[in-house]
């Protein structure tokens, strides 16, 4: 189920021109009291109801909330008594006065403007800004009702018509449509759009203007649209085989979107025929072009003389670079050139198009004739690229697109068994010439990776051979530093990708990867990179002028390998430890980090990835302040946060307070919420209404789209995690609560939550066990059952940290309470289900299937979370059994003793998950020497940060539960002194449980501060943590570490380690002055 829409901000509106002049000066410089005055005044002169209006709108912008909900009282009232508003300006006025109150705009505002509508139907003006408003706030239900009627009333405007065609077919896709009612809705706005594209088939036969028709290409975007929508694949392809409806009839005319939107379609349903004729036809049209230019270039007689002008200063090997010849000729050539036409001109740039390759190729080899049609493709693409050359029209890309898709055309229709010299298939000699030739690019990895996968063992072997020795061959130097990138990169590749046995070596795989390949992979990029750094012509001259950065690559692809040696990822889930770094080697580790750091000192990496990643095992182990340095060297703002934003934000609060504590510039917080709020709030509405007006239907369709999947986003859902997080570090509870955020207060668990971070960033490898995203997580990624479990902690805890204002004083005290208790029940009972839900909490009494589904849920709610995580949520899920449970007998009969035994159990129960989470924070490792305790401690804040929140919890719950027994005592002693004086030392326990697991905390942070008292005794110890010195008799692998150790001092010189370990000390000294300053108490 897909979330609601997020409200957007109020419209701009401004009073009528025959109000005052005093009363308009006071209104628009929000002089609230000033305006509700005037607007009284002259109501009771006038008698006219829009001064009303005026005066609530006024109402509305006051704190009180009396005043506040002044708007919907009157719009209540409105909608119950059937009213009709007749004038849009009050309507506008209304709509302003309900902007800062919760409402159902289809059910209120949109209804009012539904019914002036029908009262005025022939009021233009009036009827098109109630359309307007309803689009505005996604009220499809009345828009559709308002649309059908200006397209009714006036039917020589054409824009109504497409207003109409546009918002049925959205709202029979809304939710808001009833399951009854969608396929009508859906089936009307086809109907109308096939009618408006059928005037347009007769304005081109008979060449009369039609208004309604299909004219623009946003038009015939939407039809398509909405064609695709609600049409069934056997129903499409008949349309689209028609030649006036084909792809190839949009290109004609010019409609580039709608060639792109058909032709997709036709490889997404997989009709390789239709698609296989549309690529055929284009490719042929573009050849016949091409060959009737280049006979009309070629007989210029400017265009003869300049070339063998050109001819004879080559003979003679006078051309310079910079040729002034040259440039006469290819200004002559485009001057010789024929005008072409706009069919021409669309069938020339689809033709040069990577998509229209690679789907002629795709229909090509799916087609049941395969190697035919192979064949074909290659002619015409030889034949293409011939015809672009003889034009002089070719470009680089074109040529690179032409080799890679004659490439894949090999690939497939060579077997494998033919061999060349020294057994290298015809494939593998054109894949590594193909690589060598562009290995400059950064997709020539990509290319090779995909080509990887259909390749033998012995293939892949011979192809990592030949590519390795061709780059030894290389004369050019940043040419072979390039190819022994590519060469490293993919032998990485084919050995993570490997499930059974090694894809280099063909060792059987003892665990998730090959021990043996990483170690010396690592080893000879190592190597590879001493060798690049020691060139100080590369380095200075050559490298900084290039768009590639082949070192950084090596040194990315070579920490990689030791990432994975040090076990990183390697654990199943975070449910038993209390870091992702708990079991991890920290010699390998560290030389990872080191490694990546020195080259980002040394020269900035031109791959993000290379920054990313350090940002990533920074934050792993707890650095975060010197990877919040690398992370704003990105610049992510605006649209990028959504999808980049959760590599650093996730968790971030838990681990370090700090920035949530200080001056609002250092807030992570800030980029977010400000994106968000002028997204939802200004952006997307602004985008959506400027696309109606301009016509742009197909443009609101897509935006729409857009703001639908920000708005069901888990980094839109963390974001409001992370603020409330980090306000209760800095102020122990959060004063606004969750349901008057704008963003998530509508949310429930049957609204489908993704994330949409874009871990391309972190791409190069498809490791079958777990990805490189995944291991450098701090914890398993976000997902839909994280986030509602967040959302219902939150809900949770602003229930039982609510404080009634002082002010409040109700007259029948004891009435109040209990209606009070009744939905305080109702309310956490929900909490309560929801969480059992997705926690995958069974009954006893379910069946074996229910039982069964319910342990699938846990698996996934656990894999879901980290460790503490678990912890916490599961402690919630028990604190609202304890209150629900608790306050039932406030609303109830008097307590039995079986309910008073039941409640003393789960508090038990609780303190002890309490204990045992406290306890497993402080856990290190076994066998680790007690000097990298301290590491573990840092790398471990994420599970502290987890126990303050599950502490916080309980102690917040003990001291509501203690409040509301207070107030029932002051109505009813007697029954209260009696029936719950049992409750009482119950709650003392959970007070003193959550008292003692606070007290850990401050005593670990004071010992992790005094850790870093000797600036220079941690320097050492760092530099001996990543150098080995440490190490002892017992330690595994130790030849291995003991090589890396002395390659890596040969390429990071000691006073550039010395300066990274300060970094990284004084990293950590910030991060523990911010833990220093959380509140207590």
């Amino acid at each position: 189920m897909k979330p609601p829409p997020i409200h957007p901000g109020p419209r701009a509106i401004s009073l009528k021109s025959s109000t005052p002049s005093a009363l308009q000066t006071a209104f628009s410089d929000s002089q609230w009291t000033n305006a509700i005055n005037l607007a009284k005044q002259r109501h009771r002169i006038t008698k006219d109801s829009y001064y009303v209006a005026v005066e609530v709108a006024a109402k509305a912008q006051s704190d009180n909330v009396t005043d506040r909900s002044a708007g919907k009282v009157l719009l209540e009232s409105m909608i119950k008594d059937n009213a009709i508003v007749t004038d849009v300006d009050t309507v506008d006025l209304i709509e302003l006065s309900c902007s800062r109150v919760d409402i159902k705009y289809s059910e209120t505002i949109g209804l009012l403007r539904a019914r002036l509508v029908k009262a005025a139907p022939k009021d233009m003006s009036s009827c098109v800004r109630c359309f307007e408003a309803c689009m505005y706030h996604s009220d499809w239900k009345n828009a559709q009702q308002i649309a059908a009627s200006l397209s009714k009333n006036f039917p020589n405007e054409r824009k109504f018509l497409f207003h109409y065609i546009l918002a049925t077919h959205l709202y029979s896709m809304s939710d808001d449509c009833p399951e009854g009612s969608k396929k009508i809705f859906s089936s009307l706005a086809r109907a109308q759009a096939d009618k408006a594209f059928d005037f347009r088939a007769t304005v081109a036969s008979t060449g009369y203007r039609i208004d309604r028709a299909v004219v623009t290409e946003s038009d015939a975007l939407l039809w398509l649209m909405i064609r695709l929508s609600h049409c069934t694949r056997e129903e499409n392809l008949i349309l689209f085989r028609r030649p006036e409806y084909s792809p190839l009839a949009f290109l004609e005319v010019g409609f580039r979107s709608p060639y792109g939107l058909a032709r997709g379609y036709l490889q997404e349903v997989n009709a390789w025929d239709d698609l296989f004729q549309v690529g055929k036809s284009i490719l042929e049209q573009t050849i016949h072009l091409c060959q009737e230019e280049a006979s009309v270039i070629e007989n210029d007689e400017t265009v003869i003389s300049l070339r063998k002008a050109m001819k004879a200063e080559s003979e003679n090997g006078r051309i310079p670079r910079e040729s002034s010849t040259k440039k006469d000729l290819v200004r002559a050539v485009e001057k010789a050139r024929p005008q072409r036409s706009l069919k021409d001109h669309s069938f020339f740039s689809a033709s040069c198009e990577w998509d229209l390759f690679w789907s002629l190729y795709t229909a090509a080899k799916n087609r049941p004739d395969k190697r035919r049609s192979l064949k074909q493709v290659q002619q015409l693409f030889h034949k293409m690229i011939k015809a672009l050359t003889r034009a002089e029209s070719m470009k680089a890309i074109y040529q690179r697109t032409y080799d890679l898709v004659t490439l894949q055309i090999l690939f497939e229709r060579e077997p494998q068994s033919l061999s060349g010299v020294d057994g290298a298939t015809s494939r593998v000699v054109h894949l590594t010439n193909h690589v060598m030739k562009h290995s400059k690019e950064p997709q020539s990895f990509i290319d090779a990776r995909k080509l990887l996968k259909e390749m033998s063992k012995t293939e892949v072997a011979i192809f990592l051979t030949s590519l390795r020795t061709g780059g030894i061959q290389c004369t050019d130097v940043f040419q072979r530093l390039t190819v022994t990138a590519l060469a490293v990169k993919l032998r990485y590749y084919v050995t993570t990708s490997s499930k059974i046995s090694c894809g280099c070596c063909d060792a059987t795989l003892e665990g998730p990867n090959c021990v043996s390949c990483l170690k010396s992979i690592a080893a000879n990029a190592l190597n590879a990179y001493k060798s690049g750094m020691e060139d100080k012509d590369l380095r200075q001259n050559i490298l900084p002028h290039e768009n590639v950065d082949p070192l950084s690559d090596i040194a990315v692809i070579g920490a990689v390998c030791l990432l994975r040696l040090a076990g990183l990822g390697r654990w199943v889930s975070m449910r038993d430890v209390n870091s992702p770094l708990y079991c991890v080697n920290i010699q390998l580790f560290l030389q990872a980090v080191l490694w990546l750091d020195s080259h980002v000192i040394a020269s900035p990496p031109k791959n993000d990835m290379h920054r990313m990643l350090l940002v990533k095992l920074y934050i792993l182990m707890g650095c975060v302040f010197r990877a919040k340095r690398l992370w704003d060297q990105f610049d992510v703002k605006n649209a990028i946060l959504d999808s980049l934003g959760l590599l650093y934000l996730d968790r971030l609060s838990s681990i370090a307070p700090g920035p949530f504590l200080g001056s609002s510039h250092e807030d992570p917080i800030d980029p977010f919420t400000a994106h968000y709020t002028r997204a939802f709030r200004s952006t997307f509405p602004k985008w959506i209404m400027g696309s109606l007006e301009k016509g742009n239907y197909a443009s609101v369709v897509n935006m729409l789209g857009r703001t639908q999947k920000q708005g069901s986003s888990c980094t839109l859902v963390t974001t409001v995690l992370e603020a409330r997080r980090g306000t209760r570090m800095k102020t122990g509870k959060v004063d606004t609560a969750i349901e008057d955020d704008p963003f998530v207060r509508k949310l429930s668990i049957e609204h489908e939550l993704e994330d949409i971070t874009d871990y391309g960033i972190l791409s190069g490898d498809d490791a079958q066990s777990k990805p490189l995203h995944v291991i450098v997580n701090y914890g398993p990624l976000p997902t839909h059952t994280r986030a509602h479990l967040g959302l219902l902690a939150e809900r949770f805890l602003d229930f039982v940290c609510y404080v009634q204002p002082k002010e409040y004083k109700p007259s029948k005290v004891g009435q109040i309470i209990q209606l009070d208790l009744q939905y305080a029940v109702t309310t956490l009972a929900n909490i309560k289900g929801d969480m059992k839900t997705l926690l995958g909490v069974a009954d006893v009494k379910l069946s074996e299937d229910e039982k069964s589904e319910f342990a699938q849920q846990r698996e996934k709610a656990l894999t879901s979370l980290t460790g503490p995580e678990a912890c916490y949520y599961n402690l919630v899920w028990r604190l609202s059994d304890i209150v629900v449970d608790v306050l039932g007998i406030r609303t109830s009969s008097a307590p039995t003793n079986e309910l008073r035994e039941r409640i003393r159990y789960h508090v038990e129960e609780l303190t002890q998950a309490l204990d045992g989470q406290t306890s497993n924070f402080l856990a290190v490792p076994e066998g680790v020497q007690s000097k990298i305790h301290g590491f573990h401690g840092f790398g471990a804040l994420h599970a502290m940060g987890m126990l303050r929140e599950s502490a916080l919890a309980v102690k917040h719950t003990a001291s509501y539960l203690a409040t509301i027994s207070e107030k029932v005592k002051n109505i009813d002693k007697t029954r209260s002194s009696t029936e719950m004086a049992w409750l009482a030392p119950e709650l003392k326990k959970m007070a003193a449980a959550a008292a003692g697991s606070e007290s850990v905390i401050k005593g670990r942070i004071k010992l992790l501060k005094t850790y870093l008292n000797d600036v220079d005794g941690w320097r050492d110890r760092l530099c001996d943590w990543t150098f080995g010195e440490y190490t002892t008799s017992y330690e595994p692998d130790q030849e291995f570490k003991k090589e890396m150790s002395e390659k890596l001092k040969a390429v990071v010189p000691k006073a550039n380690a010395e300066v990274w370990a300060d970094h990284v000390g004084e990293s950590w000294r910030q991060l523990m002055k911010g833990w220093a300053a959380v509140k207590f108490d």
